[in-house]
């Protein structure tokens, strides 16, 4: 026994079955279907038989055509693609949101002490400290989707008073893992500043030492040379291991100023010996910047200028500890192996001491530092026009 046709579909049934309605009544008639079983199953029974469920006679025009079967397959296939195209898309969205709720707990919990804000001060650090008067300052972190953190700091070098754009350092983070890019404006970073280590002097042969005294002899020059309104960037090299206060008293009567120290970590000899100079980027230089000296002392009233230099050598050695914490940051920076571990306890039992300086201020100033006895050699870097005074406003547009 058959069920019977609902009112709805009474009218247009036989017409439906033949392919004969009209757009609109075809609409009707398939909304109806999709909510009423019965209507559906009748369908169904008279689509398998190829005849009409209504009582007439059958004859070949009741049958619905080929054609209007493989339409009607043609629309349940794309309402099919449609649902599942939506199902994804909404899966997605929401997968997304909760990935960014999640992101934001993974790289943000901890406060101080989460990854969001240990790691640019740990890259910050560790260019800092290795690469001299190259100091990572203004930028910002943000956080993704799937997991994805993302950090652009700016790199400037402070010559004469004026701090000098040099580059980006971009950080990506995904899962944890880390890229490091440096994007510098000039298309790439190129530093004439090194050091000497004191105590390789005396193996030098004769033809060396003349060698050097002629470099070093074309610094001074230059420094002659250029003109008196411009400032400049210098690196010295002592005769010695000093302490920050000894330094303090063999220069504070310069009108210059100290934005980089070079410290001694036990393991400088070695690498000189070898007929190497130390510089940037080595793994081999490390020090500590003035800014950095700064953020890494405990010191909340700041510090004097030329003074505190036993809280400046604290805060060299904690900047040192920070960076063994996360040392595998640190080797994005410093791709040579850095041997924090051995640094941090020479520092521990000797303290740490210096053996050369970047200093800049008044080119004729610096040209001065010739005649200090406990100066063995100089590298001059970069140069630009007088700045030697404070401004009132400065303002940069990107």
């Amino acid at each position: 026994m058959t069920n019977p046709i609902c009112k709805e579909m009474e009218p247009l049934w036989e017409r439906y079955l033949r392919g004969e309605c009209t757009p609109e009544e075809e609409r009707q008639a398939e909304a109806h279907l999709e909510q009423c079983p019965a209507c559906q199953e009748r369908l169904d029974g008279a689509m398998a038989a190829q005849a009409p469920l209504v009582p007439s006679t059958p004859s070949e025009e009741s049958i619905p055509s080929t054609g209007k079967q493989q339409r009607w397959m043609r629309r349940a296939k794309w309402r099919n693609r449609v649902s599942t195209a939506f199902n994804l898309f909404s899966a997605f969205i929401l997968l997304s949101i909760l990935s960014g709720i999640t992101t934001g707990l993974l790289y943000g919990l901890g406060g101080s002490s989460s990854t969001s804000e240990r790691l640019p001060k740990v890259l910050g650090t560790a260019v800092g400290m290795t690469v001299p008067n190259l100091n990572v300052n203004s930028g910002g972190v943000s956080t993704g989707f799937y997991f994805n953190l993302s950090m652009d700091y700016k790199m400037s070098k402070q010559i004469g008073r004026q701090q000098e754009l040099y580059g980006i350092l971009h950080g990506d983070m995904r899962f944890n893992l880390l890229n490091v890019k440096r994007e510098w404006f000039g298309g790439g970073y190129q530093s004439n500043l090194y050091f000497a280590y004191p105590e390789t002097s005396g193996s030098l042969t004769d033809e060396d030492r003349q060698y050097e005294q002629e470099r070093d002899s074309e610094v001074w020059k230059a420094l002659e040379m250029l003109p008196e309104g411009t400032v400049s960037e210098l690196a010295v090299s002592l005769d010695a291991t000093y302490s920050l206060e000894e330094i303090y008293a063999m220069f504070q009567h310069y009108d210059m100023d100290i934005v980089w120290y070079a410290f001694d970590t036990g393991l400088e000899q070695a690498s000189a010996r070898q007929g190497n100079f130390l510089s940037g980027w080595s793994g081999e230089l490390w020090g500590m910047s003035s800014d950095l000296m700064l953020r890494y002392a405990n010191y909340s009233s700041g510090l004097e200028v030329w003074g505190d230099g036993p809280a400046k050598e604290q805060a060299f050695l904690r900047g040192l500890q920070e960076l063994q914490k996360n040392e595998r940051w640190v080797r994005k920076i410093v791709h040579a192996n850095p041997k924090l571990q051995e640094r941090i306890e020479y520092v521990s039992e000797h303290g740490a001491r210096s053996y050369g300086l970047i200093v800049t201020g008044p080119t004729k100033e610096l040209l001065k530092l010739r005649e200090n006895e406990h100066i063995t050699r100089p590298a001059l870097g970069e140069t630009d026009w007088w700045n030697w005074y404070q401004t009132s406003y400065s303002s940069v547009q990107y």
